[in-house]
């Protein structure tokens, strides 16, 4: 087995909601702001997407034959006015941003 760990960044957007990280379309848990998840995965390819309510991420493909580090963060700058009702209507996908950390 394989360690995931999806650490959640500080960010404007968002403080009071939980996120809900999904492998493979299962949710393995829901993270705050600042809190870290850590879950065991088996050693294949899976898919990997954090979702908030009716938005998320796109997909990440990861190789789990080893450990993986993942950041999630908010896709909305801070001064997002009219760009967040873009990401809520058109671009759900992109309203959370979710990549590879191997820097830890």
């Amino acid at each position: 087995m394989s360690k995931l760990t999806v650490k959640r960044e500080p960010g404007c957007a968002d403080k009071m909601c939980k996120f809900s990280i999904l492998v493979d379309g299962v949710s393995i848990g829901s993270i705050a702001e600042g809190e870290t998840l850590h879950s065991e995965i088996n050693p294949q390819k899976h898919r990997i997407e954090a979702r908030v309510d009716l938005c998320g991420s796109r997909t990440l493909e990861i190789d789990g034959t080893h450990d993986q580090f993942l950041t999630v963060r908010s896709g909305l700058p801070s001064w997002h006015g009219a760009h967040s009702l873009y990401k809520v209507f058109i671009d759900r996908k992109g309203y959370l941003e979710l990549e590879v950390n191997n820097e830890n």
